[in-house]
């Protein structure tokens, strides 16, 4: 007998040959404790089709005992012809693991890497990525377009960002993600429409590592945020099930490792979300403004003329730019020379989980700009070397610009959405009693809470849905920013607020940042 042929007969079948006996392999089926297939085999004009459990022995003695029948062979030559082609087959390829193996590196041309290259070593990289978002179709949002990216970009660090976009529905936080995601490579994407409780615990074991994942909405993973938490949090997944042995019939254990770290970008309406998987996250929000609408439209009116539809010919060639500068990317490590020179504000406990967020932040920043950087070597204690770049004081005057807008507005207990609608009842209060007093001539300043209001007048007052002012509202009860009482009249509620006003008027939250200027100064004077 000679050596099995396994180049395939068909598609989804193998071939293999021993002496003058021909085996043909059909819906091979593999998996850690299943090997089964049809089993095809011609000798001597004569034919015998079978299913064939590799694993079960009693499955492989039944097919034996038929084959020398049959064919009037030997009991040895039948046994060494089967377990032969079980050891084939475990070897053999099958549909389910071509798709499922690790698709071929994309090979770029010189003149793509050249470009790529050159795109990484603009000086004005965050001005030009800001505007290939408009290219795309995303107007406006600068900070969040830049922590999107930011975020896309660290999947390839140790300590990568995830992102929770939370605004109201029909804001624009999913076109703000997808328009994000599109700069990622295909090979580096995962971007799922819903994901039940364990789905993670049982994915391949690098499916995940150096990955973005992606979910188009909270709702659809609300039975995973244990696995996302743990993902984000110990950059691994690690389940034992019980399973049958199908060899003895006895109850086993079956270890599964799924590999971070892996950025995780999810969009929500909720914001009662999980306070445990919220703080593991960026969370921001979309600008809902009146201003920004009317930007919205008149962008969406733009890329209706001639030149809009020149930039949106552009979008392929903007797309395969970033998708190959992405791939440049090298897994450097990134060192703070100016860490033991940074502030943050300790005045809350959440600082504890903040911080970390802040620090990773400065360090995607450099990591973006890895091609303007002289990349330096350093030994470990093994004695390996490493390859790393260095923070830049711009490096931490980008972050704080971003922290600023984004971490500071998640030291608000309401959400963005929330928020909104307080400034929009304060207005519509003070506008009332506005009128009240130029009826009474009177002057003085009147308690906000004096006013009482319907849901239907909030509605008509800030032009939100019926929908959009239950969710919010609810939130500010909660808080206590509003009360409800009962409308003896009609049998339904009113509402009043119970709020001063703080936090009002784009305001900031501190969060007690070093300025990035006494950086460079005193890496000045320590250089001279």
């Amino acid at each position: 007998a000679r050596e099995p042929d396994a180049a395939p007969a068909s598609p989804g079948g193998l071939a293999f040959s021993y002496g003058l006996r021909t085996y043909k392999v059909l819906g091979l089926e593999k998996g850690a404790r299943k090997l089964r297939a049809t089993v095809r085999v011609e000798h001597a004009g004569k034919l015998h089709v079978d299913t064939l459990d590799f694993y079960s022995a009693r499955s492989r003695r039944l097919l034996a005992q038929d084959l020398c029948r049959i064919f009037d062979e030997s009991p040895e030559t039948i046994e060494a012809d089967i377990n032969r082609l079980l050891q084939a087959c475990e070897k053999a390829p099958t549909a389910d693991t071509a798709d499922k193996a690790t698709p071929a590196p994309v090979v770029m041309t010189d003149a793509d890497r050249a470009a790529a290259a050159a795109f990484g070593q603009r000086p004005d990289l965050v001005d030009a990525i800001l505007a290939d978002f408009e290219t795309c179709g995303l107007v406006g949002e600068e900070p969040n377009k830049l922590l999107a990216y930011l975020a896309a970009t660290s999947r390839k660090m140790d300590e990568p960002l995830s992102v929770l976009v939370l605004s109201s529905s029909g804001a624009g936080k999913t076109a703000l993600q997808d328009t994000a995601l599109q700069f990622v490579p295909p090979e580096d994407l995962v971007k799922l429409t819903s994901l039940s409780g364990k789905a993670l615990f049982y994915k391949e074991r690098q499916a995940l590592k150096h990955k973005v994942l992606a979910l188009e909405e909270g709702a659809g993973a609300e039975e995973a945020t244990y696995a996302i938490r743990n993902l984000i949090s110990a950059h691994e997944l690690v389940i034992e099930s019980t399973i049958k042995d199908l060899a003895t019939g006895r109850l086993t254990t079956m270890e599964n490792r799924v590999e971070g770290p892996t950025s995780v970008f999810i969009t929500t309406t909720n914001p009662n979300t999980d306070p445990e998987t919220k703080t593991r996250f960026w969370v921001t929000s979309i600008d809902e403004s009146r201003q920004q609408t009317r930007a919205i439209l008149d962008f969406q009116r733009q890329r209706q003329t001639l030149d809009g539809v020149r930039g949106s010919l552009e979008v392929d060639a903007v797309l395969k730019l970033h998708r190959n500068f992405q791939r440049l990317l090298r897994p450097l490590a990134v060192v703070n020379p100016y860490a033991d020179r940074l502030t943050y504000a300790d005045d809350r406990l959440q600082g504890r989980r903040d911080h970390p967020k802040y620090l990773n932040l400065i360090k995607a920043v450099a990591f973006l700009h890895q091609h303007q950087r002289e990349a330096r070597k350093a030994r470990r204690s093994s004695g390996e070397t490493f390859d790393y770049i260095e923070v830049t004081p711009a490096d931490v005057r980008t972050a704080n610009t971003l922290a600023h807008e984004i971490l500071g507005h998640s030291l608000d207990e309401l959400s963005r959405p929330s928020r909104n609608l307080l400034m929009e009842l304060e207005r519509m209060v003070r506008e009332h009693l506005k009128r009240e007093g130029s009826a009474d001539k009177a002057d003085e300043p009147r308690p906000l809470n004096r006013v009482s209001f319907t849901r239907r007048q909030i509605r008509e007052a800030a032009g939100w849905s019926n929908y959009r002012v239950h969710t919010h509202l609810r939130e500010l009860i909660e808080l206590e920013y509003v009360c409800i009482e009962p409308d003896r009249n009609t049998g339904g509620h009113r509402y009043r607020l119970l709020y001063d006003g703080q936090g009002k008027d784009g305001e900031k939250f501190m969060l007690g940042l070093t300025d990035p200027a006494s950086l460079e100064q005193g890496r000045k004077e320590s250089l001279s």
